[in-house]
């Protein structure tokens, strides 16, 4: 027993510190978003969320270099090519400033000329340009998190994650007094700080490096992850777009509820998904062995679909209650919150189903199952929109829908490349979320009390796990 709890702290300990600075993170955002919604009128929340679309696709001016560094760096190191990583990373860090340095000022100059000659309302104008400012310095912040934790592990990115939420009290101070413009201040503000103490471990050594043959290959395999990612984006906007288009600006205000309701759903798994990413990378580049790679896989799977069923419960049960409590103008988004929680709990556990394509470079089969779930996102959006109502309850119906559709076509492609049993791949990650959630959402409905049916759900959850799941939940400890 003592040899497996010195194992366990050996190796276990610095992803607990990483999954645990990143749910208090996003404990403390999500309280932060309540806050924020406390003083910001649902209309300029939505103003707010549409100048973040210009982040959102701005971002992709890396070209997919980042998302190269993110699968190669790690195989780089774990084959031992410290001398072709080096390289690697000064000309992926050069190319990252060199694009974004000269957007940054391309925007700037075209918001300025365009809130001057345009009517258009001024809190748009500056608030696309904050929104530029937080595009570039979260790339940077990006890259120096992504190779900290690659060459260093998770204990010093996790301190980094803690140490950010340093720009919460700035934001608690500004919020009150300039309202609308504090809230992209205080992401700024949290970026730099990041940066400031990723300086030693990933900025201090860099060498302005633009290996022009090595970028084309960067590009060349990253472009394919890049088009993913485009699809994948489009697909997180077509709500936003729809709810502009059918209804306006103010209901994606209210619609920020769901927003802060998928951001808290995925964030979590994201970053579990994110250290298993590294490791089954590792894995695989050194020994290249697909069926090591699929039976770790599996083992992750099931830890992260158990995390995930927590998660959606704690979010199900419990948002209500801080909505109408601390913003009870957003209450109207609390349903469009529980249909996104329910279809994103499934999604979320079959992340790391994702990640075995990414490490095989199935790529083209990533972008063909991105391409499948954007139209069927736009779709079943527009579709609800029209037959059920223009409502945002709709477009979140059509959201959770397009993500369940994804997950089942993502556990066939890992079935056709890796071998995989379908059955297996269901049993490591959906069947779980939705014995656990079902009984939950069952209760929630039935409860007098919110409090006694939530530890009645986890205690079903966990006897649920205890019963069928035993033996696979002991062997992940001892390993």
């Amino acid at each position: 027993m003592w040899e497996l709890l010195k194992k366990f702290k050996n190796h276990g300990g610095e992803h607990i510190l990483f999954v645990g600075a990143t749910v208090i993170s996003a404990g403390i955002h999500f309280i932060y978003s309540i806050y924020v919604k406390a003083y910001v009128a649902p209309l300029e929340y939505g103003m707010y969320s549409t100048c973040l679309l210009l982040q959102t696709y701005m971002a992709y001016l890396q070209l997919g270099s980042l998302s190269a560094f993110n699968r190669d760096y790690p195989q780089l190191i774990g084959a031992g090519k410290l001398n072709k990583a080096k390289k690697y990373r000064n000309t992926v860090f050069s190319f990252l400033l060199s694009v974004y340095l000269c957007s940054l000022v391309l925007i700037i100059f075209g918001m300025i000329v365009i809130g001057n000659t345009k009517t258009l309302d001024k809190r748009f104008t500056y608030g696309f340009i904050l929104s530029a400012v937080i595009t570039v310095v979260t790339t940077i912040e990006n890259y120096g998190n992504y190779r900290c934790r690659i060459e260093k592990g998770f204990k010093y990115p996790s301190l980094v994650t803690i140490l950010e939420l340093l720009s919460i009290p700035l934001g608690l101070f500004l919020v009150p007094k300039f309202g609308y413009y504090a809230v992209y201040i205080t992401s700024i503000f949290a970026m730099l700080i990041g940066i400031v103490f990723y300086f030693k471990p990933s900025f201090s050594d860099f060498k302005p490096t633009l290996d022009f043959k090595l970028l084309r290959g960067v590009l060349v395999s990253g472009i394919p992850l890049l088009v993913n990612g485009l699809i994948w984006t489009v697909v997180n906007s077509i709500d936003k777009f729809v709810i502009l288009g059918f209804i306006d600006a103010e209901a994606l205000g209210i619609y920020g509820i769901a927003q802060n309701a998928f951001s808290y759903m995925v964030l979590v798994p994201s970053a579990m998904s994110q250290l298993f990413y590294v490791k089954m990378g590792k894995e695989y580049g050194a020994s290249g062995n697909i069926g090591r790679l699929t039976n770790v896989s599996m083992k992750f799977s099931l830890v992260l679909a158990a995390i995930t069923s927590m998660v959606a419960l704690v979010a199900y049960f419990f948002l209500p209650v801080l909505v109408y409590k601390f913003m009870p103008r957003y209450g109207n988004g609390i349903p469009a919150s529980q249909v996104l929680i329910l279809g994103l709990s499934i999604y979320a556990a079959t992340l790391i189903n994702g990640n075995i394509l990414t490490i095989l470079e199935k790529n083209i089969s990533l972008i063909i199952s991105s391409v499948c779930m954007c139209i069927f996102n736009i779709i079943c959006s527009i579709a609800y929109v029209i037959f059920i109502g223009a409502k945002i309850e709709s477009v979140a119906l059509g959201t959770a829908t397009s993500y369940i559709f994804c997950s089942f076509i993502i556990i066939y492609q890992v079935h056709k490349y890796a071998g995989c049993k379908i059955i297996k791949l269901i049993n490591a990650s959906v069947i779980p979320v939705c014995i656990s959630l079902i009984p939950g959402v069952i209760i929630y409905n039935l409860a007098y009390n919110m409090v006694v049916g939530f530890v009645l759900a986890v205690v079903l959850v966990i006897m649920f796990y205890g019963i069928f799941y035993r033996k696979q939940i002991i062997s992940i400890i001892k390993e």
